[in-house]
């Protein structure tokens, strides 16, 4: 065996300086680097091939018909706000206007022409064929709409919508104040007949059970034009406290709100069309190409040494 003295240390030290000269000149061959190259390529082609299959599936179809569909109902809502802006404009002219004298006979086109303008109808209420139509709550107390005929100057009859009582006060009896035989002048707004939406019951008249106001059965009903007016109530606190402490019915206020969601309806869709686009881009975005993966972990390596 060596003596491990200095000669076998310096064989060691001159053995080792040389592998680490080698490791630091070594260079791969052209067989290894076109090896390399290949595996990249290989993995680039599987890559992208992956990725033109998942862009042609039907997952993704699906997932670009969202965004489509979301901006097309926000396009709709962006069209339906106009309409509903216009209308709401031509609403406020009439109700505006000052009231005139309803006509003894009305079409059906005179009511959809002057929808929501004031008139002024004189007569008698004829209370016998008055309907309660509910049950409907205002201001979370439950109570019933009253429908009455007007019987006019020549005979003819209209239908009047006077307003809300509390459900208290559904029987006639309980509120003489409202059950009145004398000529009244009425101010009312023109209206069309309301639409029933699919959870509304049907109503009976042979019961008198109305759970809307049904305005070509109740004017048969009542031998009466199909013509239906709101009328207007004061507005005033302590007027609507005396009425509806006594049973006279709440009429509608001067000024009728009339919901416009429109806006918020095409900001939400809008706004989805947006969220799944971009995911849609994000989820769709080509893959990296090999070199592009290496050159990306060597900046971050280099900004962590």
């Amino acid at each position: 065996m060596l003596a491990r003295g200095k000669p076998f240390q310096a064989v060691l030290r001159r053995f080792a300086g040389g592998r680490s000269r080698r490791a630091a000149n070594w260079q791969p061959t052209g067989f290894q680097r076109r090896s390399y190259a290949q595996r990249l390529d290989e993995d680039d082609s599987v890559l992208e091939a992956e990725w033109k299959r998942q862009l042609l599936s039907w997952k993704t179809l699906g997932l670009f018909t969202i965004p489509v569909i979301a901006f097309g109902l926000g396009t709709w809502q962006a069209q339906r706000l106009k309409w509903k802006m216009e209308l709401l404009d031509d609403v406020n002219d009439r109700m505006h206007r000052p009231p005139i004298p309803l006509p003894l006979r009305v079409s059906a086109d005179e009511i959809t022409r002057n929808e929501f303008r004031r008139v002024l109808v004189h007569g008698v209420f004829d209370h016998a064929a008055e309907v309660l139509v509910g049950p409907r709550a205002m201001e979370g107390e439950p109570g019933f709409i009253v429908v009455t005929p007007l019987v006019r100057e020549d005979g003819s009859r209209v239908l009047v919508n006077r307003g809300w009582i509390r459900r208290e006060l559904k029987d006639p009896k309980t509120r003489p104040e409202s059950q009145l035989d004398e000529p009244v002048t009425v101010v009312a707004f023109v209206r069309r007949a309301p639409r029933d939406n699919a959870f509304t019951p049907t109503s009976d008249p042979q019961s008198s059970e109305w759970f809307s106001i049904d305005v070509p059965r109740m004017a048969a009903r009542a031998n009466a034009q199909e013509v239906l007016l709101d009328a207007i109530h004061p507005e005033s606190v302590t007027s609507v406290l005396h009425d509806a402490r006594n049973g006279i019915p709440i009429g509608t206020p001067l000024q009728v709100d009339i919901r416009n969601n429109h806006l918020q309806y095409l900001i939400t869709w809008y706004g989805l069309g947006v969220f799944t686009s971009a995911m849609l881009i994000y989820s769709l975005r080509k893959p990296l190409t090999a070199a592009a993966r290496i050159r990306r972990m060597r900046d971050r390596a280099g900004r962590f040494l």
